[in-house]
């Protein structure tokens, strides 16, 4: 029987909110994080339009940018396991990062990697980091490879997540030149934004012997690659991302179970809103709604890596607060280099304990 693994706390960190359950909230409210850079311009001259940490010093940038991003929402996932009950040898997190890109290195990847574990007021010691500097996907492939290592018996309890900033001078140079910084005459671009997203993963047997409740249980995670991609000449069908949705689906039954809820990183460019297209034309009957799904990138802009663990965070709040469409939320990514990732969330079990808010880290 396969073991089943749940999401128990989350964290998050976003230009609306400094936690998980106060930027699900604003998300859901409709706020828009949207505003102008202090000091960055584009070509035109243009304040560059952003989803902005506002207690971050915007001049604060590159890996140490990442890093206190990342170190709230850390704390706020890892908060509610007891140190008490850690393992000796530690926790490990696996964590997604963006590819490597103008304005993001090998060693930004090394530097954040070796400093991560030392993040301020973390209650639990780190015992390893394992890196997935592969972009949009790369925080559900950290799920991935954290998921399939919980049902192996290689981890008891896992932090996956994903953090990321577009807010380097040679990120917007880089983006601007390939007409990707969302613009008057850009017709094709996107809102960079900034953020981090952690959850907590461990069996339920664990869970159960820690007292913690499930958020969700993590029915399926899938990883693949789609060779036809942006920036190039090739016409893209969506096969990579429907070879990946249909895999995570595969314990999906309709017409007795559906996908209520999608969330996705859709963010202005053609190329994304064009690869669901050809999901939802392949793949209906998986969906009550797919045209209908949510794309967070239009309030708070574009999270690369740290997309599917806040997509995670967002999820697992709807859950909790009673505000999902149903019992099931799938979440999928997809990266310049190829990598598409897409996981399903089931909450059945847990709507009953709605009323009596669970916990968000």
């Amino acid at each position: 029987m396969t073991t089943l693994v749940h999401i128990v706390a989350t964290g998050a960190r976003t230009p609306l909110g400094l936690r998980a359950e106060s930027s699900a909230a604003a998300y859901r409210a409709g706020i828009s994080a949207m505003g102008d850079h202090p000091f960055m311009l584009d070509r035109k001259g243009d304040p560059v339009l952003g989803g902005l940490d506002s207690e971050l010093d915007p001049a604060l940038t590159g890996p140490q940018r990442l890093l206190a991003l990342s170190e709230s929402a850390l704390q706020e996932a890892s908060a509610s396991l007891p140190h008490e009950h850690t393992p000796n040898l530690g926790v490990p997190i696996y964590l997604g990062l963006p590819e490597l890109r103008p304005g993001f290195t090998k060693n930004d990847v090394d530097l954040i990697r070796s400093e991560i574990s030392r993040s301020a007021g973390l209650t639990v010691p780190i015992s390893e980091v394992k890196t997935y500097s592969s972009g949009h996907a790369a925080g559900l492939l950290a799920m991935a490879s954290a998921v399939n290592d919980i049902r192996q018996g290689v981890r008891e309890i896992c932090l996956i997540g994903g953090i990321d900033s577009y807010f380097h001078t040679d990120t917007i140079t880089w983006l601007e030149g390939n007409r990707q910084l969302a613009s008057a005459d850009a017709r094709s671009a996107f809102v960079p934004g900034e953020g981090a997203g952690f959850c907590l993963l461990m069996p339920e047997r664990t869970s159960r012997r820690l007292g913690l409740d499930a958020l969700a249980t993590v029915l399926s995670v899938d990883v693949g690659r789609e060779t036809k991609l942006i920036k190039s000449s090739d016409v893209c069908l969506g096969e990579g991302l429907t070879n990946t949705i249909r895999n995570a689906l595969s314990s999906i039954k309709p017409p007795v179970e559906t996908i209520s809820d999608v969330f996705c990183d859709i963010n202005g460019e053609r190329y994304r809103a064009e690869e669901w297209g050809f999901v939802c034309v392949r793949l209906p009957k998986h969906f009550d709604a797919p045209t209908l799904y949510q794309a967070p990138a239009g309030l708070w802009g574009d999270m690369g890596a740290a997309s599917g663990p806040l997509f995670t965070v967002l999820a697992c709040c709807a859950a909790s607060k009673g505000y999902a469409k149903g019992s099931q939320a799938l979440m999928w990514a997809s990266s310049e280099g190829g990598y598409r990732g897409a996981a399903v969330l089931k909450f059945d079990d847990m709507k009953k304990n709605s009323s009596g808010g669970l916990r968000h880290g």
